[in-house]
């Protein structure tokens, strides 16, 4: 249930005109938050923005794939890419960025499963 969230608000930001970003805005948003919070070098800052522009279009076009509406089978690319990209990333990083970034994964899998909860899904 929590991933389907994630693709819910997914799906609602790929809808166009209704001011959410694009593939290159999301993978653009995502290197610079982590270039901040974990201090990346330039070349750290363009890898992850490569991981995350891979990430952002093969999750739209897995999304527009899905004609017959299978939420679990999205849901479990969507789980696969997102843990593709994490380990790519962590690839590229110092051992005390990796620290960092496995605590933003941890918080980020919280968040999914409190939401999950909040709408009656989730892990329980």
């Amino acid at each position: 249930m929590t991933m389907l969230l994630g693709v819910a608000s997914f799906s609602i930001a790929q809808q166009p005109g209704r001011g959410f970003s694009n593939p290159e805005e999301s993978a653009k948003r995502t290197a610079e938050r982590l270039e901040k919070e974990l201090k990346l070098t330039a070349a750290q800052k363009d890898s992850v923005y490569a991981y995350s522009l891979a990430q952002s279009k093969a999750m739209q076009q897995a999304f527009q794939g899905n004609k017959d509406g299978d939420r679990e089978q999205l849901g479990k690319k969507m789980r696969e890419l997102r843990t593709q990209t994490d380990e790519k990333i962590l690839s590229v990083l110092d051992s005390d960025q990796k620290k960092a970034y496995n605590k933003l994964i941890e918080g980020r899998a919280n968040r999914m499963r409190a939401a999950g909860n909040r709408r009656g899904g989730g892990n329980r």
